[in-house]
């Protein structure tokens, strides 16, 4: 089977022969795609909503695999016991119900090896979450499908420095790597504070501090692209 282009990243990061736990499954794509490639022994299906369950259950069961993909009802990894998978992949979420999930199973996770997450939204939240649990980002990828910039991150156990906080917005990995579109994911940064500035202009209350601190939060962003692009 094919997958969409955000869960053909999120799948690359995936390591080899490994178990995996696939949290938000939908249709179980993921699953079934990397047992089908030969690249995952067995997997967990996992979905909280009963109706994109049984289609997952309907996908497993047309694709010969369900002696390899086991379906399981449940709210996030408590449907998973410590052990029975190396790793965990969860897509399609924001990022505060990522950060929910595993802080509702630190058990089951800590105990994993690898994590492949795609946040939504937060994903500077999700990091410095993995950073404090004693956690870092080993890869990161950013693609742009029907307009929408997506963003996946795999980490792993190993407790590391923690990034600046403007690191951890954009993924240190990113950086590093200089990643092609970097700018873009910087640029609705932007967007975003300049939202948020607009609404403290409006307000009644004096933002005058908080709006001196946004702006200067800007310019530095704004460096940051001038950098990237002065380097291409």
């Amino acid at each position: 089977m094919k997958l969409s282009g955000r869960l053909a990243a999120a799948a690359s990061l995936i390591p080899n022969h490994k178990v995996i736990a696939d949290i938000g499954t939908d249709h179980g794509y993921i699953p079934v795609y990397m047992c089908q490639e030969g690249r995952c022994p067995k997997a967990i299906a996992a979905d909280i909503v009963p109706g994109p369950l049984q289609a997952a259950v309907t996908h497993v069961r047309q694709s010969g695999l369900a002696d390899r993909i086991d379906c399981r009802l449940g709210n996030g990894l408590t449907c998973i016991q410590p052990g029975e998978a190396d790793g965990a992949v969860i897509c399609g979420m924001g990022g505060p119900l990522i950060i929910s999930i595993l802080q509702a199973s630190p058990v089951v996770w800590q105990e994993m090896e690898f994590l492949v997450l795609q946040p939504q939204s937060d994903s500077g939240a999700v990091r410095q979450y993995l950073y404090e649990a004693g956690w870092h980002i080993e890869a990161e990828e950013m693609l742009v499908e029907d307009g929408r910039l997506y963003e996946m991150m795999r980490a792993v156990p190993g407790r590391e420095a923690m990034p600046a906080p403007w690191l951890c917005d954009i993924g240190p990995v990113n950086w590093q790597r200089k990643h092609p579109l970097l700018v873009r994911k910087i640029e609705s940064l932007i967007g975003k504070k300049e939202h948020i500035r607009a609404g403290w202009t409006k307000s009644r209350s004096d933002m005058s501090a908080q709006i001196q601190a946004l702006d200067e939060e800007i310019r530095h962003w704004r460096k940051i692209i001038w950098q990237l692009q002065s380097e291409r």
